[in-house]
């Protein structure tokens, strides 16, 4: 009797000692990370940043609570590229301080599993619009005159090809 009291008090501690999965510390890792970057907590997000890719996040994120303003951050999933190795991404609303445009990009970020410490390798822009990664906002195309003399519509001037994420545009009217 007392060997099974003995057993069943155990039970509950059997599964304290089952470690995260791989993909479980990912998703923690990237989460935290992304989360702390977009309060502008970079102190905490450069902790999950690879010592080789620390100035370049730094640089690519130093308007972060300057010259924008992130205003959601979604995560949009993960594929594990090799073993060791995955492709986070991220679909993130922002603006910038001088406009009243919110913006869409998404960000494929890449992390590698260092000794059971996954760290962000790198990241880019995958698509949506340009600025958050600290790339110079595209130049607004000149007005063209038609035939008729009257200048190209606003939407066409706007439109740029194999854009999927949608801008909106909010205003005080």
């Amino acid at each position: 009797m007392r060997r099974i009291l003995l057993a069943l008090s155990l039970l509950p501690l059997a599964g304290c000692g089952i470690a995260p999965s791989t993909s479980q510390r990912l998703t923690e890792a990237a989460l935290e990370m992304n989360t702390a970057a977009r309060f502008g907590r970079m102190d905490v997000a450069l902790e999950r940043v690879g010592s080789n890719a620390r100035q370049d996040f730094m640089n690519r994120h130093a308007g972060w609570g300057t010259r924008l303003r992130v205003v959601d951050v979604e995560f949009g999933g993960f594929e594990m590229t090799q073993r060791e190795e995955a492709e986070v991404y991220l679909d993130v609303l922002w603006l910038r301080n001088d406009e009243a445009t919110v913006r869409s990009t998404r960000i494929a970020q890449r992390w590698r599993d260092e000794r059971g410490h996954w760290e962000l390798i790198g990241e880019e822009r995958r698509e949506g619009d340009t600025g958050l990664l600290g790339e110079p906002p595209p130049k607004e195309p000149e007005p063209t005159q038609n035939g008729a003399g009257d200048s190209a519509s606003a939407a066409d001037m706007g439109r740029q090809p194999g854009l999927s994420l949608h801008t909106r545009v909010i205003r005080d009217e």
